[in-house]
């Protein structure tokens, strides 16, 4: 997508591919047998998704990015071999030539919506988007892999979804790709979204399918793609100079950020209903777009039961308190502003920290702590709003949506590597944990809770660490900043005995922006996760952001 500045890759499905079975051909749903899919005859289907770990991120990242803006690394699930460097080419390369500006071919149907007499059509019809005879879900072009030591079967996917033009409803169909640990059969069932102006490729399900042992879909959102097997119908995001992301004066479902949430959850339904997937156990996670897409669905799909979105928050009213907020960039190559009509009518309908307050199952919410597009207030106020305790949070220090490399106030390398363990590592973790598939993630430590206060002439951080048998704990870091969040600094705290970390601070001035963040490890295998407070905000908080065209503050 190309907006007038810099647009800059905004938040939602980083990669969700569908799943289904066919005869080898690209048969449809079998009716039968409870509408479950048919799978292969030549290769056991059953492809897990979680998150399309490093691979995906490379796309994510490139969304993130305005035209000419020197960006950095993909996203949260960057692997050795995906980690990025410094980006030449964003926006404009993001979304390719070539994209469909008008409506595809396959709209064979015509529209969809009842007779105008019926009524206003929900924002979300889930009978709709849950019938799998009608999702269509097609796997094709068996084949094998290996992924590290996993062997992977993977498919090419086709299903239909919806998008919503001119006010009415059209089916649309997507491309993605399904893969999971070969002949692996009863397991969990996992969709991947990409970020803004990305598209699937055969690893963003390969990636998550050998990390998590699920079968996953990765998905390419509306209009998106760079080749037939990987490019889904519908308008993409940057439709008419992105006008299309904010296209809800005629309807709330004209926004492309709606058609990316229905796209996953109509890959969720292919997954649900391939065989080799345990139906009681489906997940969804997501980069940047692709984050905002997870907790979408995760707030009005109760099928989801476990989910990690990677970089992406609602309440983008607060973001954009900050002038030089991404949203912004967006905004303007769209003709529009924040006073504009659309952009209130998008948050009224579909600000994603709303719709996650429906959640039914648990949300790890992974983010930067200096994101451009996703600020601290907007991720607490999204987190706040989860209902019950079951959620939890994972803060990586002085990661952000791509400047990081430039100007994130040390080593990049240090950075990704920080950021890797608590994408790659909170997914692993999370899933494991909701899906029971591994006795070192059997019982989920509690929420770390910490204070700051003047004990005597000095200032300490206090934390309450809770750590089950099976892990340990590898670090308790007091992060801080006094810049309103553009970089941040840690503290080692000190075990004090009973689940007890402390340690001497420098005493908070009105401005500082704190958390305590807690690095966990498995205990043969030494796998790193983490787990953090909620970070603290101070009263009239602005998030002091990058800008997105030089990566310097403004």
């Amino acid at each position: 997508m190309r907006t007038g500045r810099a647009a800059a890759a905004l938040v939602f499905a980083s990669l969700l591919i569908l799943v289904g079975c066919d005869d080898g051909a690209g048969s449809a749903v079998d009716p039968g047998a409870d509408a479950r899919i048919d799978p292969d005859g030549s290769v056991d289907a059953t492809a897990d998704a979680v998150l399309g770990v490093a691979d995906a991120m490379l796309d994510a990242t490139a969304d993130a990015m305005l035209d000419g803006m020197p960006a950095a690394a993909d996203d949260m699930l960057m692997v050795a071999d995906a980690m990025p460097g410094v980006m030449s080419d964003a926006m404009s390369d993001a979304m390719p030539d070539g994209m469909p500006d008008a409506m595809p071919d396959a709209m064979l149907d015509g529209p969809l919506d009842a007779a105008p007499d019926a009524g206003p059509p929900p924002l979300f019809d889930l009978p709709l988007l849950r019938d799998a005879v009608d999702a269509d879900c097609r796997f094709d072009n068996p084949r094998q892999t290996l992924r590290g030591l996993t062997l992977l079967d993977v498919w090419d996917v086709s299903y239909i979804s919806y998008e919503v033009v001119d006010g009415q409803l059209h089916p649309i169909r997507m491309r993605a790709f399904a893969a999971r640990p070969a002949g692996a059969d009863g397991i969990p069932g996992i969709v991947q979204a990409h970020g803004l102006g990305g598209f699937a490729e055969p690893a963003h399900a390969e990636g998550p399918a050998a990390l998590t042992g699920a079968f996953v879909i990765a998905y390419t959102g509306p209009g998106g793609g760079d080749a037939p097997e990987n490019t889904s119908e519908g308008l993409p995001a940057g439709h008419a100079e992105g006008y299309r992301m904010f296209d809800v004066l005629d309807d709330a479902r004209g926004s492309w950020f709606w058609a990316h949430g229905v796209a996953a959850m109509r890959a969720l339904t292919c997954v649900e209903n391939h065989p080799a997937v345990d139906r009681d156990r489906l997940g969804m996670t997501g980069y940047s777009a692709g984050a905002v897409a997870t907790l979408m669905a995760a707030g009005v799909d109760d099928r989801i039961r476990a989910a990690v979105p990677l970089s992406g928050t609602g309440a983008w009213d607060l973001a954009v308190r900050s002038p030089t907020a991404w949203q912004h960039g967006l905004l303007d190559g769209a003709g529009l502003d924040t006073d504009s009509p659309e952009w209130t009518t998008l948050l009224e309908h579909l600000d994603v920290a709303e719709l996650a307050r429906g959640a039914a199952g648990a949300v790890l919410m992974v983010n930067g702590s200096s994101d451009e597009f996703f600020p601290l207030d907007a991720h607490r106020d999204t987190f706040d709003g989860l209902p019950g305790p079951a959620h939890r949070t994972s803060i990586s220090g002085n990661y952000d949506h791509g400047c990081y490399a430039l100007t994130g106030g040390e080593p990049a390398d240090a950075i990704e590597e920080r950021a890797v363990i608590r994408a790659e590592g909170g997914q692993r973790m999370w899933f494991a944990h909701h899906f029971g598939t591994d006795p070192a993630y059997a019982t989920l430590p509690a929420a770390p809770t910490a204070r700051v206060e003047p004990v005597g002439p000095v200032t300490i951080a206090t934390a309450v660490v809770d750590v089950p048998p099976t892990l340990r704990v590898r670090s308790v870091k007091y992060w801080w900043s006094n810049d309103r969040g553009l970089l941040f600094a840690a503290t080692d705290l000190e075990d004090q005995g009973g689940g007890l970390w402390a340690g001497p601070v420098l005493p908070p001035e009105p401005q500082t922006v704190w958390y305590v963040d807690v690095e966990y490890r498995t205990g043969p295998a030494s796998e790193r996760f983490s787990l953090s407070t909620p970070p603290h905000i101070p009263d009239g908080f602005v998030a002091n952001i990058r800008r997105n065209d030089t990566c310097l503050p403004p």
